[in-house]
């Protein structure tokens, strides 16, 4: 498995572009498209990846602006919390408080199954309800090393809880009582901002301690 992470748009969201790198068949997908679309179609390209589906942590405006972009651009589908729906009717007043105009519709296509693993050639997708940031927030655990937490578990802080769908109580608990239980050798992704791992947020993050 190999995997990109480009930083996107004004609010450098961590959109990761991952796929099977161990054969000729370059299955992939995308984690949160949140912009630099013509550098990841260059990766795609040179790497020469089958683009299968996008997956969404969440789908607060700066993680899914680009969703129909590649959706339409590859014919793939959308993956995501059935909870977040709620979000997603709320994204152009996200967007009018963000200062920009967006009236586009994003539909999930799928919906995600706590625990029922997606796989993919080698990879192996387990998907982790971890509500708090929003209500149907999901980190994705790939082939039990790779933890992409979205905007719940970040290095040495956690998501903010006072956007739309937030609560405090929940997060901690998602991150408590889902993630912290965790080999502390997995590699935690973020939604935004540096890496970190559990081992490390065990020991040094603030709100968990």
């Amino acid at each position: 498995m190999k995997f990109y992470t480009i930083p996107a748009g004004p609010f450098e969201v961590n959109t990761y572009l991952v796929f099977n790198d161990k054969n000729d068949k370059k299955e992939g997908f995308i984690i949160d498209p949140g912009g630099q679309e013509k550098r990841i179609e260059k990766i795609i390209k040179d790497e020469n990846i089958d683009l299968k589906f996008i997956l969404n942590t969440h789908c607060h405006i700066d993680h899914v602006i680009m969703d129909n972009y590649f959706k339409e651009k590859y014919g793939i589908k959308i993956i995501a919390n059935k909870e977040e729906n709620f979000i997603l009717k709320n994204l152009k007043n996200q967007a009018e408080y963000l200062g920009f105009d967006f009236k586009e519709e994003i539909i999930i296509d799928e919906y995600l199954v706590e625990n029922k693993e997606i796989n993919l050639g080698d990879i192996n997708i387990l998907p982790i309800f971890t509500p708090g940031h929003s209500p149907g927030s999901t980190s994705f655990l790939v082939n039990e090393k790779y933890l992409f937490s979205g905007d719940t578990l970040f290095k040495n802080t956690i998501g903010r809880t006072d956007l739309l769908g937030g609560s405090f109580d929940e997060i901690i608990n998602s991150i408590k009582d889902k993630l912290l239980i965790l080999d502390d050798g997995v590699l935690v992704l973020p939604g935004h901002g540096d890496t970190t791992t559990i081992g490390e947020e065990k020991k040094y993050n603030a709100y968990l301690i």
